[in-house]
Parts: structure tokens; C-alpha cells; sequence
């Protein structure tokens, strides 16, 4: 079948002409939202179907594009989309499937006590709308509910139209709405939008998986679906592509089905039929020779041998062009050899027998390695031949059989100075630059006047933190560096230098799934892991995830379709934000050390131009210069777990986060009040210390129920022992003079300490 993609007129016959706005896509800058490239608006695929909002195949392996490269898109009247990440939710409304007097969005509002104006809006140029939220790592939502007509929601392993681009039926352009929040503010999902959403998760078939998505997706384009409109064939087929994919091939499946006019509406139908596949061993099953059996049939069995060969085939590089066809002089043969190995070799790693390609990307002088399967180098070697005594043999096969081929028995990955692994392949490359004696006193200076706002013991911590990552890059710092600021302040140019330092083993990240998602086999080989903007604290599953990432010793790491394997965790964590609430910090807090930049420091440094020239030799000079000082100072046993600064930014923290508990909160209102009406309702100065009685309790206990709705389920005995902890008497000795227990409520200035003493820092109270 052909895969000419053809742009034609709608189907009123009178082609729309096209607008596009590539201004639109600015507020994805810096968010680490995902672009990819679609379809231009007017474009029908071999059977004339519309396909201008589709993306092309692949799409969910391709590298994102940048804002820039997007933009170009636009120009040359190309859609762009928004591939969803596993933190992104998009409520897609479209009225045109609203039921004649109904609106279904006001109806949902209303049942779960929400506004979507609070999230930003994208305006479709067709009349609907779509609302981009967040959601934990591994949420995955239903595609619709019944009885509200018109509502979908997309969520990991979807994409959307991204603004910008143009509608293929109207040709006007998606807009963002100018006066709602702009998407790097999008708030989490509401919990009762999110609790109506929730769709199972999928059970893999056993045995299963040996396709990937789009292969799946190749091998459709060659069956007719108006071919299998019979029930039972249709079934079958649906469950040889749910087995040979593990279930992943879920959206790909239900575009081929719905391709078929007669079923265009019935998405949701085919989706939760999908959903209802599952893994059991028991009885027949079909599988992926079922799919293709029916190739086979339809005279399409090439599109097997196409989707299934392994992608890196064609992209393997092309070094080898330079070589005869035949290699048949023995002295060539053994030079062959030895440039074969300089760059390859074999090795069995996670059960599966791989050739690894080491290569220098001559863009940025980075290394990076590519893994490919044997079979994949033979097929790009094999044009060529070598001459050996038993005869001519295909290059790549005589190489990969060769004894004398570079073979490893195993990959780890340690950064301990001179490591010794005999038949290991260490993945450690080392630092990015050479130590020399030079200077960095303008980076210095960034952090020692703005970053630590002057403060010398954090300047300290901050050099002996760097210090000890430099000395002891096996070892995981197990307290994370937050860097809090106003945008421009410095906090970017100083960890990003430190990522830079780390080279191939610095990963600087914008979004909570790559650091807290299921696949996370590219952090085994970290040293320095830059979280910018990328974490909400008051994401619960991700707190925990961050916090192991930070203290634990060990950890398991996935890739996408390989085994899970254990591994060191080597992984020094800095973070940056602006945001008022950054990181999850307890009033025993050991993992975080937080420092606020002094904003009136930024504005007069002088020096942010030169330290962020990444391309000028002065920059390399900088580099080589911190990572001689960082290697020669002194730390005797010192460890970023000592002495962490307890800074205003720090107990900061730990008051925003008191401030989501409602007990901490309340009291937290009561000391800054500084009146018994905060804790009694009844309007009072605070005294120096009182007593109170059954009355007085129950008044307490009423005043934290008003004061927040979370705090309805909180009891007297509940609310007795918090207060006892913040240094509130009682007991049974603790009583009246009518022989009533009580509880003795310290004076305002004993219990503002008491609570000091409970965060670990002084507080600037209000008179």
C-alpha cells in the first residue's frame, strides 16, 4: 500500500485556506512539554481519510522538537501536536457533540464543585476547547464518561492539536485563551475529577510484547477495516494486537477501527472493550500470529518483515562506506579488525545478548553509547565481505563470530577513581573537563552573594557539598541543594555549570517523570541530576520517589522493554524554583538543604554574562578550575549530611508544609494571631498561661473543625495529643480546682518557642 500523503479539498469540496499562528507555541518555552510534528491540516492518507490533526508514524519514539523547530513547522504549514507526558492531562471539549439543549461541561462543574477556568485553555478554531492539567506519574484516565456527550479526556499515550497550528476543517488557527492561566502554571487535576477518571490498569498478556506500538500501527495500515466488520473476526483480531504489544497498542488499534466510516463514533466503545482484555493463562489465546495470519492473507506479509525489523538498523552510521566491497588481503583483515573493535563490541547485559556502539557526537564533543540487537549489525555490515580460509564471509557475521572481537561480560557503572572491572564495561566516562589551577571567582562569587545571599556558613556547605561529589562520586549525597529565587537570580547558571561538570553523567530535568517516572534506567549512570521547576511538593507518590532517590543506597532501574534491574545509587540532586513551596521539608528535616538567592544581589552582579558563554573557551577554563579546587579541598570525614544550614529558606519550607496539615496549620494561625479567639472562638488576649477545662476543650476542638474542612475528622484525643507534642500539659495531674483534668496552655512567648524548638529555626513572628 502506498504511503503517499496527498493535501486535498474538505469535504464541502472547497479547500479552506489554512491560518497558522506560530507565536502561539511560546508559552510551551522552557515547560518541558513535548512537540512533535503532525500532518499539514488538509491531508488524507492513502484511503482519503483526514488525517491533519495525526501525527506522523513513530511519533512516540521521535526526539521533541524545540520551540524553534516547531515554529519553522507552522511556517511551512505543517501542524504541530503536543505528545502527553505521564504528568499531563487534557479535558478536550467539543460542543459539536453536545446533545441539542445540554451542556454537558456546566453539568460536570456542578457535580464535582469545580471551574475549568481555573486551568489554561486552548480555543480549537472549531469551537471546542481543551484544558491542560497535571496528574501523578502512572495516572491513566477513561477516555470518556457516560452521560456526558462531547468530553474526552487524554492522558499518557495520546496527543493534542498544539495551538498554533490550523483546524483542517475550518482552517483557523488553535489559541491559547489570553485570559486564562498560562500552561507552566497549570494546576493538578482536582481529586474528584481524577477519582471519576481512573481507568484500571491494563494487564499485560503473559508471554506477550514482542511488537511495539508502532509496529502495531504499520501493520494495520495493511488490513481494511471495513473488512472485519464481522464481530468475531474483528474480537480476534483486537486480541493478537492487544497480546503481540502487551496491551500498549491500545490508541493505534482504536484509530484503525474507527477508520472504518461505519464506526467513526464509536472510540469509546472500542476503548473499553480493549480495557477488558486481560492476561490469563488459562484456555486458547489468541496471539500476534493471528494478526499476522491476516496480512498474510490480505497479500500484506511484508509489512511483518518492515515493522518488525529493529529500528536501529537505519540509523546505524555509515563509517564503514570507505571499505572494498571484498576484503580479501589477510594484513587487511587483521587492521579490520582492530577498527571494528575501536568502537564496538558485544556483551550480555539483562539476559539479552547486544553490541554496543561508542560514538562522539561532533556537535557538542559529548560520548554517548547505542545498544543494538546483532542481528541489526549484521544486516548493515553484511554488504561487505571478508576472505577467511574457510571462504568469503559477510562482514558483519565474521565479525560478531570473530574470537578476537571486543566482548565484554557484563555493564556496570562505577566512578570510583581507578576502578578496576576485569570484563566489565565500566559506563563512567569521568568529568567533562581536565582539573587545572586556574579561576572561577565570578561563580564563586554567584554563590557565595546571591545564591547563599551573603551567609557564609551556607557558602561553605554549598563548596564542601560540591566538594564531596567531586571526591566521592560513588557515594549519593543523601541531602539535596534547593536553589529558591525569582526568575534571573542565578540558580540556573550555577546548576546547569555543575551539571556541565558531570558531562555525560549530568542530567538537568524539567518535569517530575524523568526522575520519578516507571523508566528510569537513565538515571543509573547519573552523578548530578538537575531538577529545574520540575517537582510540586504536594505531589504525595513523587515525594516519596524524590526522597528515595536522595537517601537511598540502592535502587531498581527499568527501560522500556527490558528487565529490572538493581544498581548503586550515585545520584546528587539540585533543584531550583521560584516557587514558594518547593520541596516537601518535615521539622526533622535531613534531606534537604534550602537557600533563598538574594534578589537585590542579582540585579547588581555583573558577571552572568560571562558565565553563561557556554560556547567560549573561558567557560572550559572555569570548569577545569572549579574541578581542581573541588578535588584538592579538604574534607577529613566531612558528609553533606553534617551540619546542614538550618536557613530562613529552610524553616520556610517546613512552614508551608505545616501549612497543608490542618492540626499544624491551626496552631501554626494561632501562634502568628496571637489570641485565644483563634483557639476558643472566644475573642481574648493571649494570657500568660491558663487552664482549659471540659468547656474550653471542647471550644478548641470546634475552632480547628472551622477552621478547614480537613480538619472536620480530627478528634479531641487526636487534637490532645498533637498539642502535648507543641508543648501544651496534661494529665491526670494536670488539673483545676474543681478536680477537672485540663490541659495548661503555655504562655504565647513559651509556645512560639516550643514550636521553634519542633522546626529546628527561629520564626519572625508578628507583634
Amino acid at each position: 500500500m502506498s504511503d503517499k500523503i496527498t493535501n486535498t479539498p474538505s469535504r464541502e469540496g472547497k479547500a479552506p485556506t489554512f491560518d497558522f499562528e506560530p507565536e502561539q507555541l511560546e508559552p510551551f518555552r522552557c515547560t518541558g512539554f513535548e512537540l512533535i510534528e503532525l500532518h499539514a491540516p488538509g491531508a488524507l492518507d492513502p484511503r482519503g481519510k483526514p488525517i491533519g490533526k495525526a501525527p506522523r508514524h513513530g511519533w512516540r519514539g521521535v526526539a521533541a522538537l524545540d520551540i524553534d523547530g516547531a515554529r519553522e513547522l507552522l511556517d511551512l504549514g505543517v501542524n504541530v501536536g503536543v505528545r502527553l507526558r505521564e504528568t499531563d492531562l487534557v479535558v478536550d471539549v467539543d460542543p459539536r457533540n453536545f446533545e441539542s439543549g445540554d451542556d454537558p461541561v456546566a453539568r460536570l462543574e456542578r457535580a464535582l464543585g469545580i471551574r475549568f477556568d481555573r486551568w489554561p485553555r486552548v480555543d480549537t478554531g472549531a469551537g471546542g476547547m481543551h484544558f491542560y492539567m497535571t496528574v501523578p506519574v502512572g495516572f491513566r484516565a477513561v477516555d470518556t464518561l457516560e452521560g456526558y456527550p462531547g468530553i474526552e479526556f487524554k492522558a499518557h499515550g495520546r496527543q493534542m492539536v498544539a495551538p498554533g497550528s490550523s483546524h483542517p476543517l475550518t482552517g483557523r488557527p488553535y489559541r491559547w485563551d489570553p485570559l486564562a492561566e498560562p500552561v507552566a502554571d497549570a494546576l493538578p487535576a482536582p481529586v474528584s475529577l481524577i477519582e471519576l477518571i481512573r481507568r484500571p490498569d491494563p494487564v499485560a498478556p503473559t508471554g506477550s510484547g514482542e511488537c511495539d506500538p508502532d509496529a502495531i500501527e504499520l501493520m494495520l495500515t495493511g488490513l481494511d477495516p471495513s473488512s472485519f466488520r464481522d464481530q468475531s473476526a474483528w474480537l480476534e483480531l483486537m486480541m493478537a494486537c492487544h497480546h503481540a504489544s502487551a496491551g500498549e497498542a491500545r490508541e493505534e488499534f482504536i484509530a484503525w477501527s474507527v477508520s472504518d466510516p461505519s464506526y467513526a463514533d464509536h472510540e469509546d466503545i472500542i476503548g473499553r472493550r480493549w480495557d477488558s482484555l486481560h492476561g490469563d493463562d488459562s484456555g486458547s489465546r489468541v496471539t500476534a500470529k493471528t494478526l499476522f495470519k491476516a496480512l498474510h492473507a490480505a497479500g500484506k506479509g511484508d509489512l511483518i518483515e518492515q515493522a518488525m525489523r529493529a529500528d536501529p538498523v537505519d540509523d546505524f552510521p555509515d563509517d564503514l562506506a570507505d571499505l572494498p566491497d571484498h576484503i580479501g588481503d589477510p594484513n587487511q583483515r587483521a587492521s579490520l579488525l582492530d577498527r571494528v573493535n575501536t568502537d564496538r563490541f558485544t556483551v550480555l547485559t539483562g539476559g539479552r545478548y547486544l553490541v554496543g556502539r561508542e560514538r562522539i557526537d561532533p556537535r557538542t564533543g559529548l560520548f554517548s553509547l547505542e545498544w543494538y540487537a546483532p542481528d541489526a549489525v549484521k544486516q548493515h555490515m553484511n554488504a561487505k565481505s571478508v576472505e577467511t580460509p574457510a571462504g568469503p564471509k559477510p562482514l558483519g557475521t565474521w565479525w560478531i563470530n570473530h574470537p578476537q572481537r571486543r566482548q565484554y561480560d557484563g555493564v556496570l557503572f562505577d566512578p570510583t577513581p581507578n576502578a578496576q572491572h576485569d570484563g566489565m564495561y565500566n559506563l563512567w566516562r569521568g568529568w567533562a573537563v581536565t582539573p587545572r589551577r586556574g579561576d572561577w571567582s565570578k561563580m564563586r562569587a554567584l554563590v557565595r552573594e546571591v545564591l547563599c545571599a551573603g551567609d557564609q556558613a551556607s557558602y561553605d556547605y554549598v563548596m564542601k557539598w560540591m566538594a564531596h561529589m567531586v571526591q566521592h562520586p560513588a557515594r549519593p549525597a543523601e541531602v539535596a541543594m534547593v536553589f529558591k529565587g525569582s526568575k534571573g537570580s542565578g540558580k540556573g547558571t550555577f546548576c546547569r555549570a555543575l551539571t556541565e561538570l558531570a558531562g555525560k553523567h549530568g542530567r538537568h530535568v524539567t518535569s517530575p517523570e524523568h526522575f520519578t517516572g516507571r523508566f528510569n534506567e537513565h538515571l543509573a549512570d547519573t552523578i548530578v541530576l538537575f531538577v529545574d521547576e520540575g517537582f510540586w511538593a504536594g505531589d504525595k507518590k513523587a515525594e516519596g520517589q524524590l526522597k528515595g532517590l536522595i537517601t537511598e543506597k540502592s535502587m531498581s532501574y527499568e527501560g522500556k522493554g527490558k528487565p529490572i534491574f538493581e544498581g548503586p545509587n550515585q545520584l546528587h540532586v539540585v533543584m531550583a524554583s521560584n516557587e514558594d513551596w518547593v520541596v516537601p521539608a518535615t521539622h526533622d528535616e535531613r534531606r534537604f538543604a534550602v537557600f533563598e538567592a538574594d534578589d537585590s544581589a542579582a540585579k547588581a552582579f555583573r558577571h552572568f554574562a560571562a558565565l553563561n558563554d557556554e560556547d567560549g573557551p573561558e567557560r572550559d577554563r572555569m570548569l577545569s578550575a572549579m574541578l581542581y579546587d573541588l578535588m584538592h579541598m579538604e574534607l577529613s570525614d566531612w558528609h553533606p549530611r553534617k551540619d546542614i544550614p538550618q536557613t530562613r529558606a529552610l524553616v520556610d519550607q517546613k512552614i508551608e508544609g505545616f501549612r497543608k496539615s490542618p492540626l499544624d496549620a491551626w496552631w501554626f494561625s494561632c501562634l502568628e494571631n496571637g489570641e485565644v479567639n483563634t483557639l476558643t472562638g472566644v475573642a481574648a488576649h493571649w494570657p500568660e498561661g491558663w487552664l482549659a477545662g471540659p468547656h474550653e476543650k471542647d471550644l478548641m476542638l470546634t475552632s480547628l473543625h472551622v477552621s478547614s474542612k480537613d480538619a472536620v475528622s480530627v478528634t479531641k484525643t487526636k487534637l490532645a495529643k498533637y498539642l502535648g507534642k507543641v508543648g501544651v500539659s496534661m494529665g491526670d495531674k494536670v488539673r483545676n480546682s474543681q478536680n477537672q483534668k485540663v490541659w495548661s496552655v503555655p504562655s504565647l512567648q513559651q509556645a512560639r518557642q516550643s514550636f521553634e524548638s519542633q522546626i529546628g529555626g527561629s520564626i519572625e513572628w508578628p507583634d
